[in-house]
C-alpha cells in the first residue's frame, strides 16, 4: 500500500532535553503541537529578514525615543503592539 502524496517531508533532529521541555512548554501555552512551533520557529529563523531579536528592540527603542513625553510613547506602544496570540 503506498502512502498518499502530501507536500511535506518528515525532519528528525536531536535536540538537548532542556530544549526539548522548552519546545514542549511552548506549544502547551499557545495550544499547539509541538511540529506547529518547530515550523513556526524554523520559517521565523529562514525567513532572510536578518534581523534577530537584538536587532528589533533596538530598532523598536529607536522608535519609541523619538516621542517627546512618556504618554506618547506609550500610546505608541500601545497602538503599534501586535497583540494577536496573546492572552
Amino acid at each position: 500500500m503506498s502512502r498518499p502524496k502530501t507536500d511535506s517531508t518528515v525532519l528528525t533532529i536531536r535536540v538537548p532535553i532542556t530544549l526539548d521541555r522548552r519546545l514542549a512548554r511552548e506549544a502547551r501555552r499557545r495550544r499547539k503541537t509541538r511540529s506547529e512551533i518547530a515550523r513556526t520557529i524554523l520559517e521565523g529563523g529562514l525567513a532572510g529578514d536578518g534581523q534577530d531579536a537584538a536587532a528589533e528592540a533596538r530598532r523598536q527603542s529607536l522608535l519609541v525615543g523619538r516621542h517627546r513625553s512618556e504618554r506618547q510613547a506609550m500610546r505608541f506602544i500601545v497602538d503599534a503592539a501586535d497583540l494577536r496570540g496573546w492572552r
